[in-house]
């Protein structure tokens, strides 16, 4: 294995100057290039809830595919904490990727489409079971007896197809199976995002009950803050392939500094209708301006200024425990 130095064992990911660059075209036209990712540096605690918060096409799900292995890194390194006294590069090439990646799932957005709806849900369960090289029908049965009760399904289903499930349980058999495999490592990818209002606190409620029972890492991808505030621990601010923020969750959503940060928390309908909006986005002069060196928020921050065209600000630490990547501070 790819193994690297001393790693905290508090942190169960290092990131380190993370790119990922797609291209398209490129034979006969100057190829496109989309920086999916462009130099995320971030740490994850170990049994913590990280949500990470951002709009659609800021980078959020490929950052979640590059930690367990699912998409290769144009540059920068993801080191993998697994035990405290291991660390290892995720490499997706990699000879050793297989062993790990059982300790890295994901739960994926669509739960329609994430699972074949005409399988039962015994065999849906028993397929990624086999897949780790599990053969005992007795330890089958036991670990999907146990991941159906973790999240509130009775075993009783497993004669079911999965067309027959709503989509709370469709969602909840999606958890189980990540959970079958013993992971230390979750990517929740959006995961209430295609639920109803009402089911959307218990699938939260869900995977909040897992992290404190089990202590499993999850790194919660959202673009609705109000979910952040109820399940995270910390919060991290993605805006076109960068972190503009991150810090304690409170403190975030209670004292937000990047200018961005603070749109996203504008952008929610205040119960109060006395209150009105005090925060607006768009720099008109240079509305749509491509920014090549500078911060990615230039043309839509109203505090814009010469300097943020030119230079690309890194995160600073502001307090023990909160960073922001902007010039103001």
């Amino acid at each position: 294995m790819s193994h690297v130095g001393y790693i905290d064992p508090n942190y169960i990911f290092y990131i380190k100057d993370l790119k990922v660059y797609f291209t398209k075209g490129g034979f006969l036209s100057k190829p496109l290039i989309t920086k999916a990712l462009d130099g995320i540096n971030l740490k994850i605690r170990r049994k913590e809830v990280l949500a990470l918060v951002g709009e659609s096409g800021s980078g959020k799900t490929t950052l979640g595919r590059t930690l367990i292995g699912l998409q290769k890194p144009t540059s920068g390194q993801v080191i993998y904490n697994r035990d405290g006294n291991n660390p290892i590069l995720i490499d997706p090439k990699a000879k050793h990727i297989k062993k790990v990646r059982r300790e890295l799932q994901m739960i994926y957005q669509d739960p329609y489409s994430s699972i074949d709806p005409y399988m039962k849900v015994y065999n849906a369960m028993e397929q990624p079971l086999k897949y780790a090289g599990i053969k005992s029908k007795e330890e089958i049965n036991k670990k999907i007896e146990q991941s159906l009760k973790m999240v509130g399904l009775p075993y009783d289903l497993v004669q079911n197809y999965v067309f027959q499930l709503s989509g709370g349980q469709r969602q909840r058999l999606s958890i189980a199976r990540a959970l079958s495999l013993d992971p230390k490592f979750l990517v929740a990818d959006e995961p209430v995002t295609m639920l109803d209002a009402s089911l959307k606190g218990e699938i939260v409620e869900v995977l909040s009950k897992i992290n404190k029972e089990t202590g499993i890492t999850i790194l919660f991808i959202t673009h609705e803050l109000p979910i952040a505030k109820i399940i995270a621990n910390r919060i991290a601010v993605m805006y076109k392939g960068k972190i503009v923020e991150a810090g304690n969750a409170k403190t975030v959503l209670t004292d937000p500094l990047h200018p961005y940060t603070k749109a996203l928390l504008e952008a929610y309908p205040r119960i109060d209708p006395t209150l009105k909006d005090t925060y607006k986005t768009v720099n008109v002069k240079e509305e749509g301006k491509i920014v090549s060196n500078g911060c990615p928020f230039y043309d839509r921050c109203p505090f814009a200024t010469q300097k943020c065209l030119e230079q690309n600000p890194q995160l600073k630490e502001i307090s023990s425990d909160h960073e922001v990547a902007c010039w103001l501070y």
